[in-house]
């Protein structure tokens, strides 16, 4: 038995066709690689400005509630999958 709600009870006719000539999405083409690369080098950069960020700030209390509050934010995300 499938536990499947038919898209048809909560989105609206249409919500998958694109308007004409739109390019639709296609997992693995070039365009979608070169997405995900520009976005996984903005999360490295983003990763390593935190961590500079922590080894420079000197007052110890800070860097902890930020990572403190980083980890939170992952353990939630990491449980809401």
């Amino acid at each position: 038995m499938s536990k499947d709600i038919p898209t048809k009870d909560y989105m609206q006719d249409g919500w998958d066709s694109g308007p004409t000539g739109c390019h639709p999405y296609k997992r693995g083409s070039r365009h979608n690689k070169i997405g995900m690369t520009i976005m996984f080098a903005f999360y490295g950069i983003v990763l390593v400005q935190v961590i500079h960020a922590m080894l420079v700030l000197p007052f110890f209390p800070i860097p902890f509630a930020i990572l403190l509050g980083l980890g939170f934010i992952c353990y939630v995300a990491w449980n809401a999958t």
